[in-house]
């Protein structure tokens, strides 16, 4: 008897462990912002350590060449032993390193406005005709410490191919583990299924495709995350096929981080090129907790500032009249409009400059490879007090006006730095602070520095102060994963007028990478659906069949983005000016939180939504009921089980309730109608 109740037991304690690990967390996260003295790297005999209050790595120092001996997760204790042996982490096949020539080195890097305070550790690493740099940077308030690999050309006769480079290689303990490799995709006008999942049990030899890799232990409360800070991976400069690899031998696990895009031909003698970053991160084996832990490295990509990052935008562009309105009244207009509603900013897309674009509605012969500084100045025709009454006005109504820019990629950017001054005398002469960046192209590593120095020149000379729409409708860019310290990202162009925009499938969307990205980094738009109605017919999930509100409320966990004409609005989108003006004064703290999705993905007929971790013991919870018959479902949220729960209505189809989760943490929600939504605060 006892014997049969002993598993039970085991079973029931690893449980409870499991779940009190998250508790407290996020409070713990929240209180080590910017506590950089809690962040450490030392190097003593042959040992380097280097972390923080939630993560820290271990190796052997190798007279500069790092072997990982061990990765702690410092909230549980579970310590993950490494097993390299004499084998470097980085390694590059056929290449031996200089021992006696390698260096260390560490400093706190001072806050921007834009990046946190953090402590660097730097190590350089020299082989026969090239050099390595691994920057470590480590947060205080971060579960991960990302490292970004720089190489440096020593002779030009350096020959490796893309599969020689190790990036990270750990021969961890066990063969139990299960691994979940992430995939992304953005070229959102050919794409609408954005993330997709891929797990497998280490077996001989496995690849992963993904930016995002966990790594679970199949028999105790931990595991790893390991982010590669790239683009997504279908469009990866001299991409290899893969992201991560894993190998089965005996008793070990070998986890390799593979691909840092580049070629020798790719780097310039004696001179240091940036490549991707990698990220390793601890997790606690919980679904959530591996959300948690993810996210807490990435909220330190860039700092969030309210007054400078949380924007409600109006682009009149999805209309589809794209430049032919253009002009100082129509603008003033639209202002006007913009100014009712509550939205805070205005942004004039392409068509204001005086060299226009081969997107432009108007005949002739357009520009798009390359432009020059005289194209970049605002449409003399257009508007020929160029910008003076629209920025009065603008002012008046406190609406921040932003601006469309395509930076010349003709020459692999060769005229950033023309680039880079167009903009900035923009910010000068105008105070124009946001740009919605497009056209970017990445077909060489050149183009991607090059790009780089046109935003990091801005950033600097601004201050800070530019923000930048990154637009991910097309080509090879960023993706979700790099170069997050910009802005935020423009992610859909969606039509009424071509009947492919669904409001679910904008739900599915950010509902998606809302596990993986932080949505409060995404602009997620909305359109006039009283436009082009008789476009879809009796099509149960066209946009007229939603309210106003409905529409605007998928894009609360973002940054919201009306993406239509505010004059072409009939008086019946007045009635969501309340929504509109009650999350304007709720939207920082929402944005503050960490966003995860809860409920069912969105298919258009389940319930669905996200929860907003403000702390541990309070948030928000943002409920979607969509095209069913049902008023009562039993949500999947992030609370633990057993919880008693107090909700309070902010706004939407519901009211105040007090419940309780059940073992699964789940919990009894009601919406009234369909296609209706509610937004509740909740404290446990």
């Amino acid at each position: 008897m006892t014997k049969k109740k002993f598993p039970l037991l085991i079973c029931m304690l690893f449980f409870i462990t499991c779940f009190t690990q998250n508790s407290g967390v996020i409070d713990v996260l929240n209180n080590e912002k910017n506590k950089v003295r809690n962040c450490y790297s030392k190097l003593y005999n042959d040992t380097l350590v280097i972390g923080n209050k939630f993560i820290e790595r271990k190796f052997k120092w190798n007279k500069g060449n790092i072997i990982s001996l061990n990765i702690l997760n410092k909230k549980t204790g579970q310590k993950t032993s490494i097993f390299n042996g004499d084998h470097p982490d980085f390694s590059i096949d056929g290449l031996q390193s200089i021992s006696d020539q390698n260096h260390y080195k560490s400093k706190v890097i001072k806050a921007t406005p834009i990046i946190p305070s953090h402590l660097s550790t730097e190590i350089v690493t020299k082989y026969q005709g090239l050099e390595v740099k691994q920057v470590f940077k480590i947060f205080p308030s971060s579960m991960g410490i990302s490292c970004v690999y720089y190489l440096k050309k020593t002779d030009d006769q350096l020959s490796f191919k893309i599969g020689d480079l190790s990036v990270e290689r750990l021969n961890i303990a066990d063969r139990h583990w299960e691994m979940e490799a992430i995939a992304f995709l953005d070229n959102t006008d050919h794409n609408n299924t954005l993330v997709k999942i891929d797990k497998q049990l280490p077996f001989k030899k496995n690849t992963y495709v993904g930016n995002i890799l966990f790594m679970s232990s199949l028999q105790h409360n931990k595991g790893l995350f390991f982010l590669k800070e790239a683009p997504c991976s279908n469009i990866q400069l001299n991409y290899p096929g893969y992201d991560f690899i894993s190998e089965l031998k005996s008793a070990l696990t070998t986890v390799k981080s593979v691909g840092l895009g580049v070629t020798p031909k790719d780097l310039n003698l004696n001179e240091w090129v940036k490549t991707f970053s990698f990220v390793l991160g601890v997790h606690n084996n919980q679904e959530s907790g591996k959300k948690i832990a993810l996210r807490s490295y990435q909220y330190n990509t860039r700092i969030s500032d309210p007054s400078r990052d949380e924007m409600m935008l109006v682009n009149t562009w999805g209309d589809r009249n794209r430049d032919t309105k253009l002009c100082e009244q129509f603008i003033l207009d639209e202002l006007k409009e913009t100014h009712k509603l509550g939205f805070t900013h205005y942004q004039i897309d392409d068509g204001w400059q005086q060299g226009l674009s081969m997107n432009s509605g108007v005949a002739g012969e357009r520009l798009w490879d390359q432009w020059s500084m005289e194209d970049w100045l605002p449409n003399k025709i257009r508007f020929p007090n160029e910008f003076k009454n629209i920025l009065k006005l603008a002012d008046s109504l406190d609406i921040k006006i932003g601006l469309w820019f395509h930076p010349s990629n003709e020459n692999e950017y060769a005229n950033w730095e023309q680039d880079a001054t167009i903009v900035l005398n923009l910010y000068r002469k105008f105070g124009i602070k946001n740009i919605k960046v497009d056209g970017i192209k990445l077909p060489t590593k050149k183009a991607d520095l090059n790009l780089e120095r046109f935003f990091n020149k801005i950033l600097k000379e601004s201050n800070y102060e530019v923000v930048f729409n990154v637009d991910a409708t097309a080509d090879n860019r960023y993706g979700y994963h790099y170069n997050n310290h910009l802005g935020n990202i423009f992610l859909e162009n969606r039509y009424t007028d071509w009947k492919n925009y669904y409001p679910y499938q904008t739900l599915r969307n950010i509902w998606m990478l809302s596990n993986y990205v932080p949505s409060q980094k995404i602009q997620l738009e909305f359109l006039n659906k009283w436009r082009n109605q008789s476009k879809y017919a009796d099509d149960p999930f066209a946009p007229g069949k939603y309210s106003f509100d409905y529409l605007f409320a998928i894009t609360m966990p973002s940054q919201p983005l009306a993406f239509f004409e505010t004059t072409g609005l009939p008086k019946e989108a007045n009635k969501s000016i309340e929504l509109f003006k009650k999350f304007k004064s709720i939207r920082s703290k929402l944005h503050s939180a960490q966003i995860f999705p809860i409920g069912n993905e969105p298919n258009g007929t389940t319930f669905t939504g996200f929860q907003f971790l403000i702390s541990d013991n309070e948030g928000y919870l943002l409920v979607f009921r969509e095209l069913n018959s049902q008023d009562q479902f039993n949500l999947a949220t992030l609370f633990g089980p057993n919880q008693k729960v107090s909700f309070t209505k902010v706004y939407g189809n519901g009211s105040d309730f007090k419940g309780n989760t059940d073992e699964n943490g789940n919990i009894q929600i009601r919406i009234d109608e369909a296609n209706s939504f509610c937004l509740y605060t909740y404290k446990l």
